[in-house]
């Protein structure tokens, strides 16, 4: 029932097919005699227009549900013989009373239902500035047919301050960095020809230093597909963000290559991540390949002790306390005291492994190995 309604609702032409439905009862009272309740028909008709919820429809059929009830006492045959007036006056007086109650009572309901509605409206208005203000976005707008792109209130305020609401496309992608202008035009191209919703991000304010960064997000419109919609949202704070990491990683790695020793990092299941710059010039191998096959400058009589030690503190988390020998440029090996710390994150779980290599010496091993093949779990 709950479907049927709602497709009633949604035709645009049910109210044309109340006011005809009003007509085809007038017609059948006119060909009827007095006495007989036709009046009661348009009450139906008046509770089918309530659902519609549009105060004017119920407005109008009340109107003329209560003119046909007059108009039928006039066009329709009289009484049979020996029925009193007064009862047939009754009959229509009370149908007109019956509409009246039926429309004050919907009506009432309408307006209840429109104020809910305004108000959960109103709250949500409300909620979306209070979330605009705190994520700092923005809507938009573009009507394909005019090319004009509508901006709201805070999604203007984020284009520098820009002052304007409405905007071409063209106005609008020069409030942008003029090494990204095309990669925006395509975007909204694409979108208008073939749906096909973006999501990118672009430097605004050309002439800022540093430039305000702005996540730009479109989509075709699913009610109607000549417009576009989307959001801008200031996304300065996560470039920033990853602007400060890169500065860290960057001093991080000027602080190892200075050192006198290797310097490493591996991620939580082993994998090297970083190797500092003397262990490249140490074994003449680049660093991408050091970092995915440093086992192969690990002396193969080495290399199963080593890779047994590494995967049992990787399981365990205890630190990694190892002697063995790389391969140097020159294909001699060099041993090398190697050790590394595994870091916890907030859970309690190995975030990553920091680590250093240091050379003992050429040839045979200098000293007693902090773990001798006996001792590899």
């Amino acid at each position: 029932m709950s479907h049927w309604i709602q497709h009633f609702r949604d035709n645009s032409n049910a109210a044309y097919l109340i006011y005809l439905m009003l007509l085809l009862i007038l017609i059948a009272d006119s060909q009827t005699q007095l006495g007989f309740a036709h009046g009661v028909l348009y009450a139906p008709l008046l509770l089918l227009a309530s659902l519609l919820n549009q105060p004017r429809v119920l407005n109008v059929s009340f109107v003329l549900a209560v003119a046909a009830i007059v108009l039928g006492y006039w066009l329709s045959p009289a009484a049979p013989a020996g029925f009193a007036s007064a009862y047939v006056l009754a009959n229509r007086a009370g149908a007109a009373i019956c509409l009246l109650l039926i429309y004050l009572q919907t009506r009432s309901a309408m307006q209840l239902q429109q104020r809910e509605s305004a108000i959960r409206d109103n709250l949500t208005q409300q909620q979306l500035e209070l979330a605009s203000q705190l994520a700092r976005f923005g809507c938009w707008y573009l009507d394909t047919h005019s090319k004009m792109i509508r901006l709201s209130p805070q999604a203007a305020l984020l284009l520098a301050g820009n002052t304007d609401t409405q905007l071409t496309v063209s106005q609008f992608c020069q409030l942008f960095h003029p090494d990204y202008r095309s990669a925006l035009q395509q975007a909204l191209t694409a979108c208008q020809e073939q749906h096909t919703a973006f999501d990118i991000e672009c430097p605004c304010r050309p002439d800022a230093s540093p430039p305000c960064w702005l996540r730009i997000i479109g989509h075709c419109s699913a009610d109607d597909n000549a417009l576009l919609q989307g959001v801008l949202q200031d996304s300065n704070a996560v470039h920033q963000s990853e602007m400060r990491l890169a500065q860290a990683q960057q001093r991080f790695q000027q602080w190892a290559d200075s050192m006198p020793i290797v310097v490493w990092t591996a991620a939580s299941d082993g994998q090297l991540t970083f190797v500092s710059q003397l262990m490249t010039v140490f074994s003449g191998m680049p660093t991408e390949d050091l970092l995915l096959n440093w086992l192969d400058i690990v002396h193969p009589e080495d290399r199963e002790r080593v890779m047994s030690h590494w995967q049992h503190c990787l399981q365990t988390g205890d630190p990694y306390n190892i002697e063995f020998r790389f391969r140097r440029l020159d294909g001699q090996y060099i041993w090398h005291l190697t050790r590394a710390v595994a870091v916890y994150d907030s859970q309690g779980q190995i975030e990553k492994w920091l680590g250093s290599a240091m050379a003992l010496g050429v040839g045979s091993k200098p000293g007693q190995a902090l773990v001798s093949p006996a001792q590899v779990p």
